[in-house]
């Protein structure tokens, strides 16, 4: 229904919250990313508003939630596109074969609950986070420590993701 581009706009600026954050991401000019995400949403007769000062998505999102399944589908069976939330520093950044395959982004809402709606709406696949805020509340998300030792990162993913190869891969890159 959508092109990648369209999609990536719209759900970008649904997870970063800037349109700016979103076409450094994607290599557009923020009026492009713009444009891109507004074509997606009236596609899915949505509406893209800023409300209390975030982006959120109003209307019936059926449809838009089954494109992003196929999307998702996509990118984790080709293991290209596939989307990180993590706050790196230079020092912490992704080895270059994971960079390769993962888009790292770093929202500027830091709440838990943004980042498992997310997850849970297939708008990213993994989450990279402190144990204090891995603790969920749905089921359908699950935190997956990356090290046997007491204080760890974890990576948060959608349960049925978390036997995925290119998740495999993943912790143990970000292991290592």
């Amino acid at each position: 229904m959508v092109t990648v581009d369209q999609l990536c706009c719209l759900d970008g600026l649904i997870w970063l919250q800037s349109g700016n954050a979103v076409g450094a991401l994607t290599l557009q000019h923020q009026t492009t990313v713009s444009r891109n995400q507004r074509k997606c949403a009236k596609a899915f007769g949505v509406d893209v508003l800023k409300r209390d000062g975030l982006w959120q998505i109003e209307g019936d999102c059926q449809l838009l939630q089954l494109e992003r399944e196929v999307h998702q589908a996509a990118r984790v069976k080709f293991g290209q596109g596939l989307r990180l939330e993590a706050a790196l520093s230079p020092e912490t950044a992704l080895p270059q074969d994971l960079a390769r395959i993962w888009t790292v982004g770093s929202s500027r809402i830091r709440e838990p609950d943004h980042f498992e709606t997310l997850l849970e709406r297939r708008v990213i696949e993994a989450w990279l986070t402190s144990e204090e805020q891995a603790l969920g509340r749905s089921e359908a998300i699950i935190s997956l420590p990356l090290t046997d030792e007491p204080e760890t990162m974890r990576l948060v993913v959608h349960r049925d993701l978390h036997q995925q190869p290119v998740i495999a891969g993943l912790m143990t890159g970000l292991s290592a």
